[in-house]
């Protein structure tokens, strides 16, 4: 089966081989084959048995594990919770598709364990990319998901060549707008998706009860944004939702919230968690 996923990975990725550029020395990726990719400087990078590339040029030991990914899975992908959220990036990648070559090519930076990238280009005219540099999400997300193109690697240190994509997704995670800028085509697409004020208030009400939060005020992301690309909109979405006890211990573990929570307070959260709340808002830019 892994030999079979690594074959299927490279047959993926051989049309779509000029994307990519060495992440060590920048140049042109020559070869592809079920092993392995190679750079014209004969730097490689391997597949790995769930059929990803691992394209990482430095150690990353972060708190993402297996259990956190597994949590996401069961919310993004068995649930309806994030239903309105993966309705509207449709909507805007759909937009950006009828106007554009096709297919377009889709980056989703920060894909954890891919739910999110899957669903929301379904059913499109579009390639699917996903990169996280958490490996255990990765690895998930190959195993699952065969009809997108996955890598572990580093926004800092990327794989794509310059100007190659169509659209940039970024969902709940952190950004690096000057590489987005650089692998985006002109007129290319950043959708970023930030949380707002009441977003899993009920989850942070039972997790960190009497802690102070970090301020990260949203005027100033937002502006951020703007100093890179062209705001064409803004979309807020808001909504709560009643929770069954079978998404409950999911909920709990799905976000970092739980890191610097006890055993306690996650079971205790787990039981009496009956209702969640969506508060996010979808900035969409042109490059």
């Amino acid at each position: 089966m892994s030999i079979q996923r690594r074959e299927r990975s490279a047959a993926l990725l051989r049309p779509y081989i000029h994307m990519l550029h060495c992440p060590l020395c920048h140049h042109e990726l020559a070869a592809v084959n079920a092993d392995s990719v190679l750079c014209t400087a004969n730097h490689t990078f391997d597949y790995a048995r769930q059929g990803y590339i691992n394209v990482l040029t430095r150690p990353f030991n972060g708190r993402y594990d297996k259990r956190l990914f597994a949590a996401k899975r069961e919310v993004w992908s068995r649930t309806g919770l994030y239903a309105p959220l993966v309705a509207v990036l449709r909507e805007q990648l759909t937009e950006h598709a009828l106007r554009q070559r096709e297919p377009i090519h889709v980056l989703d930076a920060g894909a954890g364990e891919g739910s999110l990238l899957q669903q929301v280009t379904q059913h499109l005219p579009a390639v699917g990319w996903g990169m996280d540099i958490a490996k255990e999400g990765i690895a998930m997300a190959s195993s699952a998901y065969d009809s997108q193109i996955w890598m572990v690697g580093d926004l800092a240190c990327s794989p794509f060549a310059d100007q190659r994509l169509d659209a940039v997704i970024n969902i709940l995670s952190p950004s690096n707008y000057e590489e987005f800028m650089r692998i985006l085509q002109p007129g290319g697409r950043l959708i970023k998706v930030v949380p707002r004020k009441l977003y899993l208030t009920e989850l942070r009400e039972r997790l960190h009860s009497g802690r102070i939060e970090r301020s990260n005020p949203e005027h100033l992301s937002l502006e951020r944004f703007k100093e890179h690309f062209k705001l064409t909109s803004r979309i807020p979405l808001t909504y709560t939702l009643q929770v069954d006890e079978a998404v409950r211990a999911a909920l709990v573990h799905m976000t970092p919230l739980s890191w610097h929570s006890s055993d306690d307070q996650l079971q205790q959260a787990s039981h009496t968690l009956s209702q969640i709340t969506i508060d996010v808002e979808i900035w969409t830019g042109a490059k």
